[in-house]
């Protein structure tokens, strides 16, 4: 039994379904062993940011670790803005880099690749990876293997494991067996006793939940907790589609004043129980003053703040399930009153289109299939313009933020799941990694990219608007996808654009681009509300 085995066995117990990656040559040895094993598909992409965000979006959409393989230095290194946005959005990946063999270090010679050190590599990641380990001694590898991997499903983070060149033939014994965490009962009785008072003393309480109860499936016991005790909840932007939309007692997403209803939530309770919440400028950099320390009851997966006692040892899920075996208020709240969104009954050839207009268009079109369409939004006018639909799935990197996101990361949506994702991208962030959809009919995947063309980086302008630089000039994005396989179709107005996408529909087999296309300067009101609050107007 050797490394690779060994490397396998951790990676099945995870269940992990698909190893991305760019091949390089530090890591050819371990891609040609994993080859001929066949036993976990190979997914190569064109380019080590867009292999990252393929193997995050696996993980984002299976609450289940994802793991990437790149070469040493240039591969790894280009990876790293890729690897940040899933450490500080809680991804568990397993970033595989490979690393010099021990002759080649040897030598004394600088090594291609090779940044300043041999562990410049390691060193950068050590701000973005939750442990680094370098699997280069055959006695204490799988033990350093299994420590990495139990921490990125236990952490939902990152973890950074060099591969030696040399690595794949190394010979392992049997299969180390590291304890398991344990959670910390007396602390755990305490927290829950503690939070059980505060709601006692509460009359307006609030849940806002966050991307965390995802990613440490808590969901079932957040909306359990809601149903019983007739709370709202509300959802950060960035944990919008966390729990079901259809709650009787989900009341949306706090984002600004626009939407009244949950801002008067937050504005007028007295106990705001935040659940797996990032701290995010995005969500609170302009609503501080609503979250007072004596207001807030803040849960993370590490433990939580009541008042001024901290408490840890214990998970979201671990919390949620001790206070579900006490006695709770109930504070007779009434259920939602459903509330459609506003969209035309059938589309109007007059309309030209604009970033609202689109996306009220597909979210009638897609709310008439049966079937359930992940939605994976880009960064810009998009993620904005996407708060017109209800998906019940959505991924976005809505607090990192990096373009270039969605189209990789519906490929690896589409491995996983099985389900064919819509993804909603802008065209300056299509230029960064829309090639990648020439890899759709190599995979068998067949996603639908709705680009909203305006020729312009909009986010930009909503931030800078007297800067030159946001004029892209037009491309033919429809004939680019033509030129990679996919059915290329141009629309204008609602009703070209409705049957754009009901063509899109009836070919699930096929790869489809829908090239929107509208006038430069129509932002979406979300977006310039969202530019006009960070630049303090």
């Amino acid at each position: 039994m050797n490394l690779v085995d060994a490397l396998l066995c951790e990676l099945k117990d995870m269940g992990v379904q698909h190893l991305y990656g760019i091949p390089g040559d530090f890591v050819l040895p371990l891609f040609e062993q994993l080859q001929q094993k066949n036993q976990l598909p190979l997914v190569y992409l064109s380019h080590e940011p867009a292999a990252v965000f393929a193997a995050d979006a696996a993980a984002r959409i299976s609450n289940r670790p994802a793991a990437v393989i790149l070469t040493y230095g240039a591969g790894a290194l280009n990876a790293v803005n890729a690897v940040a946005q899933a450490y500080v959005e809680h991804v568990p990946l397993l970033v595989i880099a490979g690393y010099p063999a021990k002759a080649e270090k040897e030598r004394q010679l600088l090594i291609h690749h090779q940044a300043r050190r041999f562990d410049s590599q390691k060193k950068i990641f050590e701000e973005i990876t939750a442990c680094q380990v370098r699997l280069d001694d055959p006695a204490t590898a799988w033990q350093q293997l299994q420590h990495a991997c139990r921490l990125c499903q236990q952490e939902s983070l990152p973890v950074l494991i060099e591969w030696p060149r040399d690595a794949a033939n190394f010979p392992v014994a049997e299969r180390p067996r590291l304890p398991r965490r344990k959670v910390d009962e007396a602390q755990l009785e305490l927290a829950a006793q503690a939070m059980q008072q505060r709601l006692a003393a509460a009359k307006k309480p609030v849940l806002l939940v966050d991307v965390d109860v995802r990613r440490f499936a808590a969901v079932e016991q957040v909306e359990q907790l809601a149903q019983s005790c007739q709370i709202p909840i509300l959802t950060t932007l960035l944990g919008r589609a966390a729990v079901d939309q259809t709650h009787p007692y989900y009341r949306g997403i706090f984002l600004d004043q626009a939407d009244s209803e949950s801002f008067a939530l937050i504005e007028q309770a007295d106990l705001i129980i935040q659940l797996g919440v990032l701290p995010t400028d995005s969500n609170f950099a302009a609503h501080q003053h609503l979250f007072q320390a004596d207001r807030v009851l803040d849960v993370q997966q590490q433990g939580c703040r009541i008042g001024e006692q901290f408490y840890v040892g214990f998970g979201i899920r671990d919390l949620l399930i001790a206070l579900s075996a006490m006695k709770l208020p109930v504070f007779n709240l009434s259920t939602k009153v459903a509330r459609s969104l506003d969209v035309p009954a059938e589309p109007d050839a007059s309309k030209a289109l604009d970033p609202i207009r689109l996306m009220q268009c597909l979210h009638r079109e897609l709310s008439a299939q049966p079937a359930t369409l992940p939605m994976v939004a880009d960064i810009g006018d998009c993620l904005f313009a996407s708060l017109q639909a209800a998906p019940s799935l959505l991924l976005a990197p809505a607090f990192y933020a990096s373009m270039g996101y969605a189209v990789p990361a519906a490929i690896g949506v589409q491995l996983t799941s099985g389900l064919r994702p819509v993804v909603l991208v802008g065209d300056g962030a299509f230029r960064m990694t829309g090639l990648e959809l020439g890899h759709c009919q190599r995979y068998g995947v067949s996603p639908i990219v709705v680009l909203f063309n305006n020729s312009n980086w909009e986010m930009i302008k909503a931030f800078a608007p007297k800067l030159d630089c946001a004029n892209l000039g037009q491309w033919h994005y429809a004939e680019l996808a033509e030129a990679m396989g996919m059915l290329g179709l141009v629309a204008d107005d609602e009703a070209s654009l409705s049957q754009a996408i009901r063509l899109a529909l009836a070919r699930p087999e096929q790869p489809v681009l829908i090239e929107a296309r509208y006038q430069a300067g129509q932002q979406s009101q979300q977006l310039s509300r969202f530019a006009r609050r960070f630049l303090g107007c």
